[in-house]
């Protein structure tokens, strides 16, 4: 399969989301502002995340979705996002493999060979080189590049 025979987004004729199948469960919430997500963090949380969203924008497009106790960006699928919590960020990915770095706190097998996994984020100096890779192998999920061949 390559990226042009991947199967069209489905759109929620309720909220507008897009999903790779139809009927997925989501919440059709709407209109949340990222001010409201981090209205009880200390004023860095936010400076946390700013950083955080250019790095995932650095690998290429994405839509962010506010949702109420998180932000996730996706592609065709959501592969990032971070929950606010008073002093710190929590950030996670999506994986098709075990990452393996002390540096995650959380990791939920969702499956085959899919991965969640979750670090905390307290200082601009932790979005390093190593955190910049998961991103991209996050980005790359998110495109559903596991599923796409070269064309000839």
């Amino acid at each position: 399969m390559n990226e042009s025979t991947l199967p069209p987004l489905w759109t929620c004729p309720k909220c507008g989301a897009q999903f790779i199948s139809k009927n997925l469960w989501h919440s059709c919430v709407t209109g949340l502002k990222l001010e409201d997500l981090f209205a009880k963090s200390e004023p860095q949380v936010l400076e946390l995340f700013r950083r955080f969203e250019k790095l995932v924008r650095e690998c290429g497009p994405v839509t962010r979705i506010v949702q109420k106790s998180r932000a996730i960006f996706m592609v065709r699928v959501r592969f990032a996002g971070a929950s606010p919590r008073k002093s710190y960020l929590n950030c996670g990915f999506f994986f098709k493999r075990k990452v393996a770095s002390p540096r995650f706190w959380k990791m939920e097998h969702l499956g085959r060979s899919d991965y969640a996994q979750y670090t905390r984020i307290r200082s601009l100096d932790e979005f390093d080189g190593e955190f910049k890779a998961w991103l991209r192998e996050a980005y790359a999920v998110g495109e559903q590049r596991h599923l796409m061949v070269k064309s000839r």
